[in-house]
């Protein structure tokens, strides 16, 4: 894949004029670090963050099938899913094989899956393939919005004083959707690091301004900026398993560890292949 090949977030050219090490990620040209992959994680663990995880797929199922596609393609049982949440879920191809280990946002009137970012247009097909089955709306979002993620000790705190919702009270798991110069966002609190962690998805529109005040505009409490290196370490530390480094298409759950990320109760995809593992 040439650098002409790949995607560039909407951040790209404040990454360059920071000075960033720039490389590929998974189709991706990402900042892999600023200059320092092991201090950035360290800041990360003594007091915060930010970095720009635009690369991982961001996909919309929505319409009065959405629930039924949903609860065939995920492991997770979805219809227990309470609104304003976010789980993870595994995805399974018929012969109970890993498609992805991505998590799932749950809003009052559609769902977001947040895909690994190398599986992001396998995961479309696939989902595609569903949605005419079942009569479904699945729309890709990941060029459209960029996300950003926000981890360490005292962002809480920080991102308290600087955002228009206390992101201090999101509980893990819980998802706040709201506005912020006409434009919708949504966060949620997820565990990609042991330090407290956050993701925010916003209109590319908005990603720029929202970047620049959290990095250099917020005074005392802006925040430093993470590359993908760093970022993989402390996902390495906190366990969150990675699709191509901890498992790939050819692992079944058992052999993967993610045994514990499927609900026996209902009919997911894989399921009968996977009968004698339940």
């Amino acid at each position: 894949m040439t650098e002409q090949d790949l995607h560039k977030s909407a951040l790209h050219d404040r990454h360059v004029a920071l000075g960033a090490e720039m490389g590929e990620a998974a189709g991706w040209e990402m900042p892999l670090s600023y200059g320092d992959a092991e201090g950035e994680a360290a800041a990360v663990r003594e007091r915060g963050g930010i970095a720009d995880v635009s690369h991982f797929g961001r996909v919309r199922i929505r319409g009065d099938a959405a629930l039924d596609l949903l609860e065939r393609a995920c492991t997770a049982d979805v219809a227990r899913q309470e609104d304003n949440t976010t789980m993870p879920t595994l995805l399974l191809g018929a012969d109970g094989r890993i498609l992805d280990a991505a998590r799932l946002i749950r809003l009052e009137t559609f769902w977001v899956l947040v895909t690994s970012p190398r599986r992001r247009e396998p995961l479309l097909a696939h989902l595609r393939t569903l949605a005419d089955e079942f009569g479904a709306k699945v729309d890709d979002q990941t060029l459209k919005t960029s996300m950003l993620l926000a981890a360490g000790p005292d962002v809480p705190g920080i991102l308290d004083a600087v955002l228009p919702f206390r992101a201090s009270e999101l509980a893990e798991g819980a998802v706040k959707l709201g506005s912020m110069l006409v434009a919708r966002y949504i966060a949620e609190r997820v565990g990609e690091t042991r330090p407290w962690c956050a993701r925010v998805q916003v209109p590319n529109m908005l990603a720029g301004r929202a970047w620049r005040f959290i990095t250099d505009k917020a005074g005392e409490n802006a925040l430093p900026p993470v590359g993908v290196q760093a970022l993989d370490a402390l996902r390495a530390e906190a366990g969150v398993p990675r699709f191509g480094e901890d498992f790939d298409e050819t692992s079944d759950p058992a052999s993967a560890g993610l045994g514990s990320w499927i609900d026996w109760g209902h009919d997911f995809l894989g399921r009968e292949a996977l009968k004698p593992q339940g």
